[in-house]
């Protein structure tokens, strides 16, 4: 090649070299030619391959007349087993006995804000015919708590554990309450909760206890109380919904008792228990007299009167009379445990 030849090619090539980027797209399109033949055959082959969309009913039925029988049933997933893991048992249901310890049950109000209502468990009478149950409610623009009490008559043509697995508390539950408290009667941010104690032998009285308080402060107060049941409570209780209004009047408030306790040891040993924080615990019917309800009586004041033990009294529910039974914390009573729960548990 001569070498004004060479030459010539060596410029050429050189100006191409440092041409600017949009000179050199001006000069040579072609490349943007290329890209924009690619894309249209890749969306080409994309529609190629996809099903087309189906635009009207008639290509609908024509094409799912051409679906096979077995291809229009669809199978529920499957997994396989493990045989590593271990079946979920279902636990068995006992009763065991409710008022033990004596005076221990409290209603549990742990996620009564959260729910907004909390039932506590069904208790059975010994005759397994009734079950007795409590009801909380929370108001939160007043942050109040009231509470309501309930029986709610069991099937006694089933077992007496079926009976009670079956027994239907929630629509027991929309029957009128036979005590209740109301949020007109308390201020912002108290409460009052009732919880049963326990039946008594005969299945006609049950021993509840309401307590009274702030959600600052905690309890004030805790009164006992005392529902005696009608002979034909079952039938009026499934048949007769109205008559709860005449069933309340059988509800007694031994409200005395408190200010009893208080006058007593103001007598004895000018002992002012308005100073102090203190309460009285219902532990149930006496064993050896069942028409006596022994109640406790203790103060928890930080600052003096810290677990002062109050004395033992005792409620006469034939009379009425209120007698103190030991001022000595030793002197035990034999309590009545009458009523039961059902629960689930491993044996």
């Amino acid at each position: 090649m001569p070498a004004a030849h060479i030459k010539r090619f060596f410029i050429i090539f050189l100006s191409l070299l440092f041409i600017p980027q949009t000179a050199r797209s001006i000069e040579f399109p072609w490349t943007d030619f290329i890209e924009q033949y690619k894309e249209r055959k890749l969306q080409q082959k994309q529609e190629e391959e996809a099903e087309p969309m189906v635009q009207t009913i008639q290509e609908w039925m024509e094409r799912a007349t051409d679906i096979k029988m077995e291809h229009r049933i669809a199978e529920p997933y499957k997994e396989e087993e493990n045989p590593n893991l271990v079946k979920k048992l279902e636990w068995p249901v006992f009763f065991e006995k409710y008022n033990n310890t004596p005076g221990s049950r409290e209603f549990n109000l742990e996620k009564l804000k959260t729910d907004k209502s909390a039932r506590s468990r069904g208790v059975i009478s010994p005759d397994y015919k009734l079950m007795a149950y409590t009801e909380c409610y929370y108001y939160p623009s007043s942050r109040r708590t009231t509470s309501a009490f309930f029986i709610y008559p069991l099937d006694t043509m089933k077992g007496k554990k079926q009976r009670v697995i079956d027994a239907n508390v929630f629509a027991g539950a929309k029957k009128k309450p036979l005590i209740s408290s109301t949020d007109e009667n308390l201020k912002t941010a108290l409460f009052s909760a009732f919880t049963v104690i326990d039946w008594s032998k005969d299945n006609k009285k049950i021993l509840l206890k309401e307590q009274t308080g702030s959600s600052y402060n905690g309890i004030y107060k805790t009164t006992v109380w005392l529902y005696f049941l009608d002979e034909d409570i079952e039938d009026i209780l499934a048949e007769k919904e109205g008559e709860a209004d005449i069933l309340a009047s059988r509800a007694v408030q031994y409200d005395e008792l408190n200010e009893i306790i208080k006058q007593y040891w103001f007598d004895k040993e000018l002992l002012n228990l308005n100073h102090y924080r203190w309460d009285i615990k219902p532990l149930g019917f006496m064993a050896k007299d069942e028409n006596i309800v022994a109640v406790i009586a203790y103060t928890y004041d930080d600052k003096n009167k810290e677990h002062l033990f109050l004395g033992s009294w005792g409620i006469n529910i034939e009379t009425g009379e209120i007698d103190l039974l030991s001022e000595s914390a030793e002197d035990g009573f034999e309590i009545s445990t009458n009523s039961s729960v059902l629960i689930r548990r491993l044996p």
